[in-house]
């Protein structure tokens, strides 16, 4: 299969192999003859020309067995020019190296020599020889892309899902025995098991029966203390049990469990031994709890519910759904025919259904025969073959920028959820985003993202409270198919376990290292692989904090440009010798870390710091000197300390601009004259999480401001003001604003932030003052029509107000509205009755009164016609309790929801903890 393919599609052989030598010229030779004035200017003149080679004989289909060789040649010796080029910039001059240098040189030489005879030959042969074309060389050729920018499509949101079947596992959890029943949906990969189990635990009657939800996913390679971690955080995510062992972890779920009503999912269970390793902290009370778990394998545990493939009917409904949304102008009626031959190929199965969809709606129209001949030839070949071939026909149709992207997942876990944030960091430091001076790299790798998205290759995960994409993840067969397929093209190499390092054998030029292992077996490898370029790490268990790990080897693994040591204890000591790593572009690193080491000041090329201290409210030393000097850095996140920032007192001139900051989290900025000097030290900054604190010069009134409107590219900022007088301070906020959170506020600064005119998410977290009445239709506010003219998502927590109330033109664009804590809150105000565009108002921990007047909103936007409105109303509290002694068994949780709809939402953050 994987041969034909090959011979099948070569043009895209020679792009992906011509991508690779356009980014390593852009960011390796080019960059490097610049700074280190090196003498490479023969090789770097040679590859440039073999580049143009490749690009002149990208759609050459006759000759192909020579050029398939030269080609081969070609990227070998620019991986060879690439590793050579490194070793002396990182001062590695070994003889080795020195030696290669020459070696290098003459292979250049001879290349170009073979180049000129193969296009002599070539002029020599007659064009289109039928004899030189391929079988299957029909798939090669120009089709539509879908954008790399704009927003997702709906694709992925439109399901024909089998209502018989999501409503009898409804009955079987809200009816039936008292006793702890167990349901296990059983089928084939791809069938759609997981997405039919996320259906029934959203389903609001579900909701509102059980008392605790939790989701874990197991997979096949997994480990006892990280399920029992997973399934806490969701009943309790603000506790930290990661010291705790397996024995402890157990104890503490069943209590948690003990006499409540729970619905516990265990999705992608593999074997029994996964489900006896938990089955002990199940408790039984006959109070009807439930347990739902998924598999492909039958007789594992519970009543077995074995899904069916779709029938025809219902294929075709799906396909003709995701292309409607697919194909600009709808759906072409004259292409039913050939539609419904290709959905009746697909044998059923939802995954291969929506990924073909993903390639039809990129190609010609006139091209769709050729898919569904494709397909058929391959009907008999069983349903779970089938969709791997699909898989591999929406890969060899991918454009090739996108494919490096679509590879890079492999070196995650299987049903891992993926910070999207992180992974775009990582893919611009792989190399893998083309630049643009017109855009930032941020931008074109969330284009990509999208681009994944839209063809149905990369699913969504948690959404933003500003939109987009919080986290992301992919099928568990295109999980499969893509370490294959990483492995195959020498792409990146994955060690998984213990028994992982021991029958490891360091692939020639190996260049992507991701390790699936637990921190102790990384320390003891001791790897050594001189040419990796990236290090990842990810623990297949959660470790203890108290156990810290040494991992001296990966200094002397000068290449690296991406080192991800996140997961792993490094304990108190930053290693020193991590400043000799001057390629690094992605660092990220964790521990009880209290110094950094001005050595890292070497790491000019750095452009993504993530450091993560197991202290809390800590001061980071030393950070803020090495701050300034790393020129490229874009994200500087810090976890669980904070950066004591200051400009120098007798020039505050001196310190360096740093043009390319795009995210900082966190430092320390004090209030008055300097804090606005400091704004205009990073004047790109996007995101900022900052604690503000008092300096002398903030002693009077008068100079207590936030001086931030010179920042015209920030769009989200989180103001920590715990540590100042918040109702002294006077903000100054940019215009441009999208997402704002306050924490321990006063109140007065309503009247700032109201004025935004582009903000589209508030958190207000803790009030500072005592302020009990926002009345939002009093003469202050009055002197606009509309309030919040822009807010989708608003979220109060924790907050001592008794009373809100506004009528009229307020909040005329919210979506979304979660209140938390808000233990006095009587009733919601009036204004809100009449916003149509709500979707979700979810209410935890609030009185009953508050509760009803979201039932009474309810109620009214129905009667107006908005049926798709969702309240989630939980662990209300009566008037005559306090927030802090109300008793958790009084809680009734509650939702309020058309069963007809099917709409999902999904909150940002922690307003949907309880979710997966």
């Amino acid at each position: 299969m994987e041969q034909h393919n090959k011979d099948a599609n070569p043009q895209a052989q020679t792009i992906q192999d011509l991508l690779f030598l356009k980014s390593f010229l852009e960011n390796n030779l080019e960059q490097h003859t610049e700074k280190e004035k090196l003498h490479i200017q023969t090789m770097q003149d040679g590859l440039v020309f073999l580049r143009s080679f490749l690009e002149n004989n990208r759609d050459q289909r006759n000759h192909l067995e020579e050029l398939q060789a030269l080609r081969s040649r070609i990227v070998e010796v620019a991986h060879k020019t690439e590793f050579v080029i490194d070793s002396l910039i990182v001062g590695d001059v070994s003889f080795y190296s020195l030696m290669l240098f020459d070696k290098v040189t003459e292979e250049i030489k001879l290349l170009k020599t073979k180049t000129w005879e193969f296009d002599c030959i070539k002029a020599q042969k007659p064009a289109n020889s039928s004899r030189d074309v391929p079988q299957g060389s029909k798939w090669t050729g120009a089709f539509h892309q879908v954008p790399s920018q704009g927003n997702i499509s709906t694709i992925h949101k439109t399901s024909v899902y089998l209502k018989d079947q999501e409503q009898a596992i409804i009955d079987q959890l809200i009816g039936g025995s008292m006793q702890l029943d167990i349901i296990s949906i059983v089928g084939m990969p791809g069938l759609g098991k997981t997405f039919l189990a996320q259906r029934v635990y959203h389903d609001p009657s579900i909701a509102s029966h059980f008392h605790i939800l939790a989701w874990c996913c197991i997979s096949q390679v997994y480990c006892k203390k990280d399920l029992l971690l997973v399934i806490l955080g969701c009943i309790d995510p603000k506790a930290e049990y990661s010291d705790m062992d397996e024995d402890d972890l157990a104890h503490k779920l069943c209590n948690h469990l003990r006499k409540q009503k729970y619905l516990i999912v265990l999705d992608d269970v593999w074997d029994i031994e996964a489900w006896n390793a938990l089955k002990i902290s199940f408790p039984d009370y006959a109070n009807g709890s439930r347990i739902i778990s998924t598999s492909r394998h039958h007789g594992i545990t519970g009543k077995p519910h074995h899904l069916r493939p779709l029938d025809e009917e219902e294929s075709w409904e799906l396909l003709k759904k995701k292309l409607s949304i697919t194909i600009e102008g709808g759906y072409p009626v004259e292409l039913s025919v050939l539609g419904r031959q290709i959905a009746k190929n697909c044998n059923g199965l939802p995954l291969s259904i929506v990924i073909i969809s993903g390639i039809l709606g990129t190609l010609d129209q006139g091209r769709w025969g050729e898919v569904a001949e494709r397909l058929d030839s391959n009907s008999k070949i069983g349903a779970t073959e089938q969709c791997k071939s699909i898989l591999e026909l929406s890969y060899i149709h991918l454009p090739d920028h996108l494919k490096p992207c679509l590879l890079y997942f492999s070196a995650f876990r299987e049903d891992q959820e993926i910070s999207v944030k992180r992974l775009m960091w990582l893919w611009i430091a792989e190399g893998f985003v083309r630049k643009k001076e017109s855009e930032c790299p941020e931008k074109l790798a969330e284009g990509y993202l999208i681009a994944l998205i839209n063809r149905s290759l990369v699913m969504e995960g948690q959404k933003r409270s500003i939109g987009g994409v919080k986290t992301c993840h992919i099928h568990d067969l295109l999980h499969v198919f893509c370490l294959g397929k990483a492995k195959d093209k020498k792409f990146l190499h994955l060690i998984q376990g213990c028994d992982g390092f021991l029958n490891f054998d360091e692939p020639h030029y190996l260049y992507r290292l991701s390790i699936h292992s637990q921190p102790k077996h990384v320390a003891k490898s001791k790897i050594l692989c001189p040419h990796v370029r990236s290090l990842l790490h990810s623990s297949c268990g959660i470790g203890s904090r108290g156990v810290s790990y040494t991992l001296s080897f990966v200094c002397h693994l000068k290449l690296l440009q991406v080192l991800d040591l996140e997961q792993i204890n490094l304990g108190f000591t930053f290693l020193c010798e991590l400043g000799l790593l001057i390629q690094l572009r992605y660092l990220a690193v964790s521990g009880w870390i209290k110094y950094i080491p001005p050595s890292l000041e070497n790491l000019s090329n750095l452009e993504t710091f993530c450091v993560t201290t197991y202290y809390s409210d800590f001061v980071l030393s030393s950070l803020e000197e090495i701050f300034w000097i790393l020129q490229k850095l874009r994200h500087l996140q810090v976890r669980g300390a904070l950066i004591d920032l200051r400009l120098a007192k007798e020039n505050p001139e001196s310190s360096c601009m740093l043009y390319n900051l795009h995210t900082f989290s966190t430092p320390k900025l004090y209030l008055g004259q300097s804090m606005e000097k400091m704004m205009m030290k990073f004047p790109n900054i996007r995101r900022l999480k900052c604690c503000l604190l008092q300096s002398e010069e903030s002693s009077s009134e008068s100079t207590r401001i936030v001086a931030m409107e010179s920042l015209s590219q920030l769009e989200s900022l989180k103001l920590l003001l715990g540590k100042v007088p918040a109702n002294c301070i006077k903000f100054h906020l940019p215009l441009n604003l999208k997402k704002l959170t306050l924490e321990d506020f006063s109140w007065s600064v309503i009247c700032t932030i109201r004025k935004l005119p582009n903000l589209e998410a508030l958190k207000l977290i803790r009030q500072a003052d005592g302020e009990k009445e926002w009345d939002m239709g009093d003469i202050e506010y009055m002197e606009e029509e509309e309030i919040f003219p822009k807010l989708k998502f608003l979220k109060l927590e924790s907050l001592k107000m008794v009373r809100w109330m506004g009528s009229g033109e307020h909040f005329p664009s919210l979506e979304r509205l979660i209140l938390v804590g808000c233990a006095e809150l009587e009733e919601l105000p009036s204004c809100l009755w009449e916003t149509f565009t709500l979707q979700l108002i979810e209410v935890h921990g609030c009185l009953y009164s508050a509760g009803d007047s979201v039932r009474d909103i309810k109620k009214q936007q129905m009667d107006y016609g908005n049926m798709d409105l969702k309240i989630l109303i939980s662990e209300e509290v009566d008037e005559s309790s306090s927030w802090s002694d109300g008793d958790s068994d009084g809680w009734l949780p509650e939702e309020i929801e058309e069963s007809s709809s099917s709409s999902e939402i999904h909150t940002d953050d922690q307003a949907n903890d309880h979710l997966p």
